[in-house]
């Protein structure tokens, strides 16, 4: 008489877990690939954000150029990114990709202070 025996065989645990590795193997670039992407798109967020808070307060001033420091950083909130200006460009970074960055001509709408 045959008994039913339950579980799996040694073969196919075995199976299972080179499958599990090769789907790792394979997602992990496409993941990586995805997390450098969206870095890129929070640099790219934020410099948006940095000119039209610049038009925005140029509009306000009635044609007038604004401080940066002092009219257009203060209407940005952020994270993640950090912020340098040098007369005529703003440079949008992400602080964990030195690679995801975006540089802002704001000559038009702002001072060089």
């Amino acid at each position: 008489m045959l008994k039913n025996k339950g579980g799996f065989t040694l073969i196919e645990l075995v199976m299972i877990i080179i499958i599990l590795g090769i789907l790792a193997a394979v997602a992990l670039p496409k993941y990586q690939d995805m997390a450098r992407e969206a870095r890129q798109a929070v640099v790219d967020g934020t410099a948006g954000a940095l000119k039209s808070a610049a038009v925005i307060s140029f509009a306000k001033n009635r044609g007038v150029k604004v401080s940066f420091a002092t009219s257009i950083l203060p209407q940005l909130t952020y994270e993640n990114v950090s912020i340098t200006y040098s007369h005529p460009n703003a440079t949008v970074t992400h602080s964990d990709d030195a690679t995801a960055s975006r540089t802002v001509d704001v000559s038009e709408y702002c001072s060089g202070t």
